[in-house]
């Protein structure tokens, strides 16, 4: 039988990748009981939140796990390995040693689509949505050019490593520049342009992944995610606004 403390860090580091990954708290807690679980432990403890993560296991002595969760992102696609990796384990647990090895290759896994084409794809994506709030096939090549600057602001905030909040902020007001040279210069819509710039950094998913937690009775994973998403908004439009102000066209 596999020792509490090797179980203990193979169950930690899961849910310390998934809550890095976006998964909601019920897909963390339900998917760690069932590793450790498959691993013989039937008394265990699992308290997540978006920020930090607790795991006790009980045995002859308890033996309790803390992770501080940091650097958060959605990566559906490593979620959906964790959650494959849990099934195998229930029903074939494999050594811990070689459990947290496949743990291990997940976090380092290459995501669908390479680093090197997710700028112009995310711009093509947030280009084609002018359509969606009355812009024109020929809004689109603006937008996507707004929004390959807004991520280029993003990149140098990560670069630099300044809080998050900033990053929106100059992304929001870099969309409105974008926009209103593109106006000018181009005879593009103003209003699509900007919302086609700033689309990739609306916080859809983090907002429904609020919403799934509330609903699951997770109250503190659903407040900490909705707050998030709610500055996140209020920081973007804050730069919208500012940047509308300085041109004259609040």
């Amino acid at each position: 039988m596999s020792s509490p403390a090797q179980v203990l860090s193979v169950v930690a580091s899961a849910g310390e990748l998934l809550l890095r990954s976006g998964a909601e708290v019920a897909r963390v807690e339900d998917t760690l009981n069932r590793i450790a679980q498959a691993y013989g432990f039937y008394d265990v403890e699992i308290y997540a939140t978006p920020t930090g993560l607790f795991v006790t296991l009980g045995s002859e002595r308890h033996m309790t796990a803390i992770r501080r969760i940091e650097g958060r992102a959605i990566a559906l696609d490593r979620v959906s390995a964790v959650n494959a990796l849990s099934r195998e384990l229930t029903a074939d647990p494999a050594p811990p040693s070689e459990a947290l090895r496949a743990i291990q290759k997940i976090a380092n896994q290459e995501p669908p689509v390479p680093n090197w084409a997710t700028p112009a794809t995310s711009a093509v994506a947030a280009a084609a949505c002018t359509m969606l709030v009355g812009g024109s096939l020929s809004d689109f090549g603006p937008a996507l050019l707004a929004n390959v600057f807004v991520q280029g602001v993003h990149r140098v905030r990560e670069s630099l490593r300044l809080p998050e909040a900033i990053g929106d902020f100059a992304s929001g007001a870099t969309a409105v520049f974008c926009a209103l040279a593109a106006t000018n210069w181009l005879g593009a819509s103003f209003t699509p342009v900007v919302a086609g710039g700033i689309m990739v950094l609306v916080p859809g998913i983090a907002f429904t992944t609020s919403v799934r937690d509330a609903m699951m009775g997770d109250l503190t994973s659903a407040a900490a995610r909705g707050l998030e998403a709610v500055m996140k908004v209020a920081s973007l439009a804050s730069g919208v606004a500012a940047a509308l102000y300085a041109t004259g066209r609040l």
